[in-house]
């Protein structure tokens, strides 16, 4: 694995890392919404990663047997989190259904904040090596002129 390989899967760590962080905010913000479905809330979502060779299509991930040993991270896509959403008695609540129940969004405050840290972990943990892949890099350089 060349220094362009490990700058590729550092580059796109960081990319789906920035997308991951994006979606739990938005979760976050979301948290006490009472709008946004057929029952009027928010649901939560999650992001879906996978490692696959430069250029490889989602197709391509199903169909081959055999993977490229250079890998990147890919977005694949988001989906919504299949809990069930939570349902209170609130009447004076605007949005409250005739028999004064509310629904909720699926999210737990607690579980994001904990998706976050982790999600900013990996983002730093991917700027490092990007880091020190460059700082070889240059290295490398100096040594062969």
């Amino acid at each position: 694995m060349g220094f362009s390989d490990a700058l590729r899967i550092s580059g796109s760590g960081l990319e789906a890392e920035r997308v991951r962080l994006n979606v739990l905010a938005g979760n976050l913000a979301n948290a006490d919404s009472t709008r946004g479905n057929p029952h009027g809330v928010y649901e939560r979502r999650d992001v879906i990663f996978a490692a696959v060779a430069p250029g490889q299509s989602f197709s391509d991930i199903l169909n081959s047997p055999t993977q490229s040993p250079v890998k990147e991270v890919k977005v694949l896509g988001m989906v919504r989190d299949p809990r069930p959403l939570t349902r209170t008695y609130d009447p004076q609540n605007p949005d409250a259904d005739k028999d004064g129940f509310v629904f909720r969004p699926n999210v737990s405050k607690l579980e994001e904040m904990t998706n976050l840290i982790d999600a900013s972990r990996a983002y730093e943990a991917n700027l490092t090596a990007l880091d020190t892949t460059k700082r070889m890099a240059s290295k490398d350089l100096t040594i062969h002129v």
